[in-house]
């Protein structure tokens, strides 16, 4: 074992060690990663928090060969989330191939929650395949709640089918999801009508 393998397991007693034998927490690997990189990439937070604390204060903003800091190795919310908020990482920051950490992410399109968060951070407004950003769908999101809570309810059997479905969705355990799928399905099913009804007024018009 070495001192990036004890911090990638959040061995905090086994890193201590190897720091009373002269490493500390930007000690770096042939590849520049250091401890902090790897607490960082494999989410040991109290790890993470230690080591960029005194009597150690690590640098959290510290660059490994290629350049990434310790977010671009985040793969998870939570994390990244203690990085930014609590130890005042920069999230604007370039590794060598001119990438931040959210373009990074954005690349491999997995953690979409710390995709969301960064963008968030950024002030990147993401719009979907569908032409909808997230300030509109929070706007939908709040509409159909407002609807739901205070709008009487429908004898129209379709209202009610879907007043039923979204009282279902918000009800579940995977209610925010869930729900923003159910409003781009509900989209995407308003634009197939319209087109349709175009296209045969096309045809009435020829």
């Amino acid at each position: 074992m070495n001192v990036w393998i004890a911090a990638s397991d959040g061995n905090l007693e086994k890193v201590e060690s190897f720091f009373s034998a002269g490493f500390g927490p930007e000690s770096k690997d042939p590849n520049g990663y250091t401890p902090i990189h790897a607490a960082a990439a494999y989410g040991h937070i109290e790890l993470l928090r230690k080591l960029c604390s005194a009597p150690y204060s690590g640098d959290i903003n510290v660059r490994d060969g290629d350049g990434d800091t310790p977010l671009h190795h985040c793969e998870d919310l939570t994390t990244g989330r203690v990085i930014v908020e609590e130890l005042n990482a920069d999230w604007t920051l370039k590794n060598n191939e001119g990438k931040t950490a959210l373009e990074v992410l954005e690349e491999d399109v997995e953690f979409p929650e710390l995709i969301d968060y960064l963008r968030e951070k950024s002030g990147v407004v993401q719009q979907s395949d569908d032409g909808i950003d997230n300030e509109q769908m929070a706007q939908f999101k709040d509409n159909l709640r407002y609807t739901l809570e205070n709008e009487p309810e429908s004898n129209d059997p379709e209202s009610s089918a879907r007043r039923q479905k979204i009282q279902q969705i918000l009800d579940g355990g995977n209610a925010e999801q869930e729900l923003e799928q159910y409003i781009r399905e509900l989209i995407r099913s308003q634009w197939t009508e319209t087109e349709t009804e175009d296209s045969g007024a096309k045809r009435r018009r020829g």
